[in-house]
């Protein structure tokens, strides 16, 4: 036990104070704090604690609100008993509660109460990714930093492989699909955006200012892009130097948008059209062939098809006609005849794409030969 640990409960009470809210406890064996199991809880030198060795505070330091409202809170009702930390030579280093101990040091205070556990690297690990996701969930770039350095130590075991799923349960980052652990969204976007980084499409600078939610858009939306091109490319035969062109126009898309949406000009729920527009227009500007163009008009396809036959208009529509027969009132006949009116427009709209896509003169395929067993659009 190190020398500059002081009690924090001297007394049976304690004990039994701790017994009674659930927790196995006795007295430390020399009386320095409480000895839970697998962990004592002791008053410890603020200066003998170092942060956690796989946290890098140098390149994503401490968030100033966090730290504002602990300050106030620590002025307020004190430390609350937060940090868990293992010994290390003759101090700790902290497992979790960074933001706190940093709250703690700028209040003054020389002494901080610190649950100590016998914690393995994996489990400090572990302890990093939990915290910063409680930390900076709406920080991408450091929920990715924490994606990195999980898969840094399970390389380095050489016990693991650095599979997705493997970084992902050591950080706690799964959800649980039936029996079976998966990707979480943010484990699902810091592989993607790992991914991205690795092959050479996004630097993180791209992703930088960027919350989890519109980094994950960015992504994944690039990610399954490339994917989507190399299964284009094995199955039409296309050349290499083409799948690879058009994923070097999906990255930079992807990128510009990044851009925008960081300087406000792109709505969230518009990153992925957006990306797919700006692909397939650079990949066509030169009017070489692209399999972008096809895989972009084919999900323009399907929107259509949705929006006229599997979304919640048409179910309205459909459940209209059924109540037809039953139409007397005066405003009921006005209601409908505004609804032919929509759709009257709405065909009128129609024809003059269908007239704009698709010029007298070229061949049209049949709809029907388009359409599979199941009635969706191929």
């Amino acid at each position: 036990m190190s020398n500059d640990e002081t009690k924090l409960y001297n007394e049976d009470g304690a004990v039994a104070e701790a017994g009674a809210d659930g927790v196995q406890a006795g007295l430390d064996a020399r009386g320095v704090g409480i000895r839970m199991a697998h962990a004592t809880l002791s008053y410890v030198s603020l200066s003998s604690i170092e942060p956690n060795p796989f946290r890098d505070l140098n390149t994503y330091p401490y968030d100033k609100r966090k730290l504002e409202a602990l300050e106030r809170s620590i002025e307020h009702v004190g430390l609350w008993e937060g940090l868990i930390g293992r010994r290390a030579g003759h101090g700790y280093q902290l497992a979790f509660g960074h933001h706190r101990l940093e709250a703690a040091r700028s209040r003054k205070l020389t002494t901080v109460p610190l649950i100590i556990r016998d914690l393995t690297d994996e489990e400090m690990v572990g302890f990093m990714g939990r915290e910063n996701m409680e930390d900076f969930n709406s920080d991408f770039l450091v929920m990715l930093a924490s994606w990195e350095a999980a898969q840094k130590f399970l390389i380095s075991t050489e016990i693991k492989t650095a599979q997705p799923l493997e970084t992902a349960r050591l950080l706690g980052w799964t959800r649980a699909v039936g029996k079976q652990d998966n990707l979480n969204n943010l484990a699902s976007a810091c592989n993607a955006a790992a991914t991205l980084i690795n092959a050479g499409h996004f630097a993180r600078d791209d992703l930088s200012g960027m919350s989890v939610s519109a980094a994950r858009e960015i992504v994944e939306r690039a990610q399954s892009r490339m994917e989507m091109l190399d299964k284009l490319g094995k199955m039409g035969n296309r050349p290499a130097a083409e799948i690879a062109r058009d994923k070097r126009h999906v990255g930079t898309a992807a990128r510009t948008v990044a851009k925008d949406v960081r300087e406000g000009s792109i709505n969230h729920r518009n990153i992925r059209s957006a990306i797919d527009y700006r692909a397939v227009k650079s990949s066509t500007a030169k009017g070489k062939p692209s399999p972008l163009f096809a895989a972009f008009a084919k999900e323009v396809a399907d929107g259509i098809h949705k929006m006229l036959v599997s979304d919640n208009t048409s179910v309205r529509l459909s459940e209209m006609e059924k109540g037809l027969p039953h139409v007397t009132m005066e405003e009921d006949h006005a209601a409908l005849r505004r609804i032919d009116f929509a759709l009257a427009e709405h065909g009128e709209t129609t024809a003059k794409w269908r007239s704009r896509l698709l010029p007298k003169g070229r061949p049209v395929v049949p709809f029907k030969l388009l359409k599979k067993a199941d009635g969706s659009l191929r």
